[in-house]
């Protein structure tokens, strides 16, 4: 894990970062990630606007560059720092890319206070989930491609 002087020092530049953002129009939220040794291996700031796309929040803007420039999805041991805490979405990729620590700037509650509200996303999913239509095809053929997958 890092020490307090490398936790200070990604801390004010996940800081800078959201600065940053803010001033080129977007929204203050940043994320950083580190490695175990201490070194930066992925900036991320929020682009959902910019790109037209709901999940390109800071976190997992973050964790994609992390992932493409160490050529893999397990960033085991490494620390995320987020301007704001993650959101529900943001807590299942971190835990997914098997993320070893977060360090958070504001917690959800203080990120509320300065306008924005995402305490709706971790409302547990199986309350939320939109309505599901299950479609009755025969077995084999819904099962083909993760056979076929299987096999290959």
């Amino acid at each position: 894990m890092l020490d307090t002087m490398k936790i200070t020092y990604f801390a004010k530049q996940t800081v800078v970062l959201a600065q940053q953002q803010v001033e080129k129009g977007g929204l203050p939220f940043s994320s950083v990630i580190v490695n175990q040794q201490g070194d930066c291996i992925a900036e991320g700031v929020n682009q959902v606007n910019e790109l037209n796309d709901c999940t390109a929040h800071a976190e997992i803007q973050a964790i994609r560059a992390a992932s493409e420039r160490l050529g893999r999805t397990s960033l085991a041991g490494s620390t995320l720092f987020a301007s704001g805490e993650p959101c529900g979405l943001c807590y299942m990729a971190i835990r997914l890319a098997e993320i070893s620590q977060v360090v958070i700037l504001l917690d959800r509650n203080e990120v509320k206070q300065v306008g924005f509200d995402y305490l709706w996303t971790y409302v547990p999913q199986h309350e939320v989930i939109p309505s599901l239509k299950i479609e009755n095809l025969p077995n084999e053929f819904k099962i083909a491609p993760f056979i076929q997958y299987q096999k290959a």
